[in-house]
C-alpha cells in the first residue's frame, strides 16, 4: 500500500471510529474521555499495529466495537463472526454485551443466516463506507429522538390514536440503525426551515 493509499485509508477509519463514538453516545452511553480524545497521532499508531478495537463500560449497556481493518484481502466469513462473538463474551463475562462489527464489504449470505439466531441479537455491522461521515449531521437529515415508553404513551394519549396509526420507520432504516430502535418504538421527528419554521411528526418503528 502507497504512503498517500495508507494515509487515506488511516483518515477513513479514524473518522469511521469518530461517527461510531458520536453513535454510541447519542444512543445513551457514557464514552469516556480516553476514548472519545484520542487524536489522529494516537490512533495512526493503533492502525499500525491493527489494535483498533474498543470496549466501554457503561451502567446502561457494555459495548464492544470490532474494526474489521486489517488486509483488503481479509474476508469477513461465518466463522470471523463466531470467533469475535466467542472471544468477546468470554473476555467479558457478558452474553448481553453489544458488539458493534465495521466492515470493508457487505457480510456475505452465510453470515447473514448466522445473525437470525438468538445469541446474536445483540450483534450489529456496519459497512465502513456508510460510517466514515455521521449521516445524522447532514443538512437534509431532520432531528430524530427516540422516545421511551412514558413519552410514547402520552404522545399516543395526546393525539387519541392507536399505536400503529403512525408513519412508520424500518429497522433497516439507517437513522432507525443509527439509533438502535427496535420494534414498536416511537421517535419523534423536528424538522426546521426558514420557510415553515419548526415541524413535529412521530414515526413508530417496525
Amino acid at each position: 500500500m502507497s504512503t498517500q493509499v495508507n494515509f487515506q485509508d488511516k483518515k477513513d477509519w479514524f473518522n469511521v471510529r469518530k461517527t461510531l463514538l458520536e453513535m454510541v453516545a447519542d444512543r445513551g452511553i457514557n464514552v469516556p474521555d480516553d476514548v472519545s480524545m484520542v487524536t489522529f497521532e494516537q490512533f495512526s499508531i493503533q492502525y499500525d499495529v491493527n489494535n483498533l478495537d474498543i470496549f466501554i463500560n457503561d451502567s446502561m449497556k457494555n459495548i464492544y466495537i470490532h474494526f474489521n481493518a486489517g488486509s483488503e484481502d481479509a474476508k469477513f466469513g461465518k466463522s470471523s463472526l463466531v470467533d469475535i462473538y466467542k472471544r468477546v463474551v468470554s473476555t467479558y463475562k457478558d452474553e448481553n454485551i453489544n458488539i458493534i462489527l465495521i466492515l470493508k464489504q457487505k457480510e456475505n449470505s452465510t453470515v447473514s443466516k448466522e445473525l437470525e439466531k438468538k445469541q446474536y441479537e445483540n450483534v450489529e455491522i456496519f459497512l465502513k463506507k456508510n460510517m466514515i461521515f455521521n449521516i445524522t449531521h447532514h443538512f437534509l437529515v431532520p432531528q430524530h429522538i427516540v422516545l421511551n415508553d412514558e413519552e410514547a404513551n402520552a404522545i399516543i394519549e395526546k393525539y387519541h390514536t392507536d399505536k400503529m396509526e403512525f408513519p412508520k420507520i424500518l429497522r433497516s432504516d439507517p437513522i432507525a440503525r443509527y439509533y438502535a430502535m427496535k420494534s414498536g418504538q416511537m421517535c419523534k421527528i423536528i424538522r426546521r426551515s426558514p420557510e415553515v419554521g419548526e415541524s413535529v411528526s412521530y414515526r413508530i418503528c417496525l
